[in-house]
């Protein structure tokens, strides 16, 4: 059979264990017979990789040349390999339950066993996924139909995920992720795994925001975009090694996003710049400096504060296959423009906020 243009994902266990490090030489570890990739330090293995549909996919391998600059040449006496950095990125229309069962979505939430969703009338049953403090190993499979080869990068820790929802147009995901190396092969070595679930269309989610206090309300806007920035330590190397060493988160996490308004929308706007939807400047009443517990002065300054719950559905509308909530989110910062007679752009960002009782989650349901 021809070999055909493909990603696949796995996850990748023990590519960072000392044992395999320490105790054994260099060696690729894909198993072609099995389609999974086997370790010289244990008799386990990982899962046999799953095929991804994907709309793009770069890769960057990366020697990081060292060069001796001498007082006595005009240019590099001496260039040499130093660090091996690999990097790379995706899009793929989102498909919850594929990027359940691929472990793609374990990767960009870190190593957790999500917890079990029960079937209900509104969804089938699925998984909940939170951001764990340890990152996923994975692997990536990519094979090349016009080089009639396959390249596999192990080690893989996903540093960002992103979730677009835009007019007319499929609810997309993006990645972004480094490696420990890249392992060529001169064969084309396809997965051919099904495709579990359809694409979300623009035209049938649900979003929900719950002002602090309040009953939710449908949020209608023109786009929507979350953003999880996970940082990894990418120079987590030792003397005597080129590769990368393990995968760290470095740095604080963030969730936050974007939300294209309305022209017509008035109230997000109005909260941002007053604090509430009666006031007509913020901590209208109070004061400042002098304010008193007594006589209900103190400033409070308030941000819009809220819980968003995002649910997708089937193309038909039959069923809920994906459900996120950020228990807790801020409206941050609003900017507005016009020019002429052309309509008002309005967009507003916010932050989530996590901690041990505001929680975000994300559910993927059996299509």
């Amino acid at each position: 059979m021809a070999i055909y243009r493909e990603l696949a994902v796995t996850t990748d266990p023990s590519i960072y264990s000392d044992a395999e490090t320490n105790d054994n030489v260099i060696t690729a570890g894909f198993n072609v017979a099995n389609d999974w990739l086997v370790y010289a330090s244990a008799a386990t293995h990982s899962p046999a990789f799953r095929t991804l549909r994907v709309n793009s996919f770069n890769y960057a391998p990366n020697r990081d040349v060292m060069n001796e600059e001498s007082f006595d040449n005009v240019s590099q006496s001496y260039i040499m390999a130093g660090a091996y950095s690999l990097s790379g990125a995706m899009e793929a229309n989102f498909r919850g339950w594929d990027f359940h069962l691929s472990s793609l979505l374990l990767g960009a939430m870190g190593n957790q066993t999500p917890a079990s969703v029960a079937l209900s009338s509104s969804h089938k049953a699925g998984y909940s996924y939170s951001l764990a403090q340890t990152p996923a190993t994975l692997a990536l499979k990519m094979a090349d139909e016009q080089g009639n080869g396959t390249v596999i990068f192990r080690g893989v820790g996903v540093t960002s995920f992103e979730l677009q929802m835009q007019m007319k147009a499929f609810c997309v995901s993006s990645f972004n992720w480094i490696g420990k190396r890249a392992e060529p092969y001169d064969v084309g070595y396809n997965t051919g795994s099904a495709i579990s679930g359809d694409p979300s269309p623009f035209y049938n989610p649900t979003l929900l925001w719950t002002p602090s206090g309040s009953t939710a309300e449908i949020m209608k806007c023109k786009g929507f975009t979350m953003t999880i920035n996970r940082p990894m330590d990418q120079e987590n190397m030792y003397l005597g090694s080129p590769f990368l060493q393990g995968l760290y988160y470095n740095g604080l996490s963030t969730l936050g996003g974007t939300i294209t308004l309305g022209p017509g929308d008035w109230q997000r706007i109005r909260t941002m710049m007053a604090g509430d939807l009666t006031n007509n400047v913020l901590d209208e009443g109070k004061r400042e400096f002098y304010g008193t517990v007594e006589t209900s002065t103190v400033l409070s300054n308030e941000i819009p504060t809220g819980k968003f719950d995002i649910i997708l559905h089937s193309p038909d509308g039959t069923t809920q296959v994906t459900k996120i909530t950020a228990d807790v989110a801020k409206l941050t910062e609003a900017s507005i423009d016009a020019s002429g007679r052309n309509m008002f752009n309005k967009t507003v960002n916010w932050q989530a906020q996590i901690n041990s009782t505001d929680t975000f989650t994300i559910e993927v349901y059996e299509p």
